[in-house]
């Protein structure tokens, strides 16, 4: 039988300054369901993290490893990380209702990859600049994905287009759950490295 620790929903998510560090952080309020699949509900607790101002993963990643060990500890009952739901929520204040990227590329390669898994986005722009002086060439794409591995193209930012110009998404929508930027070909030239911006909005 699989056990399954749900995470009911958040019912508080506040800025929270700390009052050491003066750091902007997130008080998270959730509610915990321990079950055996088919069976009644064991128990339910509500938690409260506070967490860094950071992305939804951070706190989605949290979430689980709470409830991992609430779960180990206070039932006795063993549960993987895939068997912990936590649903999609927003952090309110302390979260934008946007995700954007700034990445520098000097050679070929892929940029950070953004986790939108509590937010996802569907609308995109992507604009490239060249630093130190305009490149030759360049192929740079927005790329989405579900699963944070297997990637496809959104948008695609080249010479052929102004250095100066950006490139939207407009009507179209993509939903995805992660987000990146790609150089998929550069020559430099008189530049140094190009910088790379990303925009994402739900």
């Amino acid at each position: 039988m699989v056990t399954k620790a749900t995470i009911l929903g958040a019912i508080g998510c506040e800025p929270y300054p700390d009052p050491t560090t003066g750091v902007d952080a997130t008080l998270v309020t959730f509610i915990l369901c321990v079950a055996d699949t088919g069976s009644s509900p064991q128990s339910v607790q509500m938690s409260v993290l506070v967490l860094p101002t950071d992305s939804s993963a951070t706190i989605r990643q949290k979430m689980i490893d709470l409830a991992k060990a609430k779960t180990l500890s206070e039932f006795g009952l063993v549960v993987k990380n895939e068997d912990i739901i936590v649903p999609s929520f927003s952090t309110g204040a302390s979260t934008t209702a946007s995700e954007t990227r700034t990445d520098t590329f000097t050679t070929p390669g892929s940029g950070v990859i953004i986790d939108t898994s509590l937010r996802p986005l569907s609308v995109f722009a992507i604009a490239v600049e060249g630093v130190g002086g305009t490149p030759v060439s360049w192929d740079v794409r927005l790329e989405g994905s579900l699963d944070g591995s297997k990637w496809t193209k959104i948008l695609q930012h080249t010479h052929i287009t102004a250095e100066t110009e950006s490139i939207y998404s407009g009507s179209n929508r993509n939903p995805c759950l992660f987000i990146r930027s790609n150089c998929v070909d550069l020559s430099l030239g008189l530049a140094t490295a190009i910088k790379v911006t990303i925009l994402g909005v739900p």
